[in-house]
């Protein structure tokens, strides 16, 4: 038995976390200062619309929220990493 790689992998890989990187920046501009549980769930939610599979779990994401709900602005790394700006 073979298995063959797709060869759009990476660039499929690329354009999902660059639409991920869109959430994160719109989510962490527009709930900035929120409540940590209102931040979870609008990346949760946008997250989910994307409909391209992309998740962000624990404790990531509750870190993710915290950043945000005390002000600060989250990115995605090029690697799918999330930080949080001081």
């Amino acid at each position: 038995m073979t298995s063959e790689t797709n060869p759009d992998l990476e660039r499929e890989v690329r354009a999902q976390i660059r639409e991920l990187q869109a959430v994160i920046e719109k989510v962490s501009h527009d709930f900035s200062g929120h409540p940590t549980q209102e931040v979870r769930d609008a990346v949760q939610r946008e997250i989910d619309a994307l409909g391209n599979g992309a998740s962000i779990v624990d404790p990531e994401l509750n870190h993710g929220a915290q950043a945000v709900s005390e002000g600060k602005q989250l990115r995605l790394t090029d690697e799918g990493k999330l930080l949080a700006d001081d």
